[in-house]
């Protein structure tokens, strides 16, 4: 009777530690993927290399950005319902087509518009629901009675989890055919929007830092 609790125990962190590793292949496998697109369609030109250099730059921001919080989250989220599970699963299907839609709208030639404009948009749904699922994670990580994380730490994760949220918001409103059709320089909107959100989690660190700062001076 006394081995029972130690195997109930066993029983539940398996589950955890099998879709823990499966997310770093996953997230693995699409920055490798963004990589060898790039080796196998090399540009002809300096421009080209700078162009592709900076698109895959933000791919590459996007996962690991996405990692990152993943993995920060999960050190002490549990797996405890199959709702839960889900979203890990949708999570990482979004983060391994990832790399497939970026790579769609990165080689669409200029003459295939409503092409570039299926993909982008998917793309931007794709980006919006990987935000809105890592949002949620962490929002139910500051929830105070369920005390996963400490006290002085729920107030962070609460406007970091709204704010992905946001972001979550800003790539599914980018998909709209609005902002396909308004241009800026000959290139719709929707790209430009798609920068926002990178600022804002940028801003949000930046902000992090200083009242960390401060609080250690106190």
């Amino acid at each position: 009777m006394g081995e029972r609790p130690l195997t109930e125990e066993k029983v539940e962190q398996k589950p955890r530690a099998r879709i823990e590793s499966l997310a770093d292949l996953i997230f693995g496998l699409a920055l490798s993927v963004g990589a060898i697109s790039l080796v196998s369609n090399p540009p002809t030109d300096v421009r080209g290399v700078y162009n592709d250099i900076i698109t895959f730059g933000f791919s590459f921001l996007i996962l690991i950005t996405m990692w990152l919080r993943y993995t920060r989250i999960m050190s002490v989220f549990p797996l405890e319902t199959r709702g839960v599970i889900n979203l890990n699963i949708a999570l990482l299907f979004c983060v391994s087509v990832e790399p497939f839609l970026f790579n769609l709208i990165r080689n669409t030639p200029v003459a295939t518009l409503p092409f570039e404009d299926a993909t982008s948009t998917l793309y931007a749904l794709d980006l919006g629901a990987m935000f809105g699922i890592l949002g949620g994670f962490s929002l139910n990580l500051a929830q105070e009675e369920r005390k996963l994380i400490p006290k002085e730490l729920i107030r962070q994760y609460k406007i970091e989890g709204a704010s992905w949220f946001v972001c979550g918001l800003i790539f599914a409103l980018s998909a709209l055919p609005l902002f396909w059709r308004i241009t800026v320089g000959g290139m719709a909107i929707r790209y430009d929007m798609w920068a926002l959100p990178l600022l804002l989690i940028w801003t949000l660190r930046q902000a992090n830092k200083v009242l960390a700062k401060r609080g250690t001076d106190v």
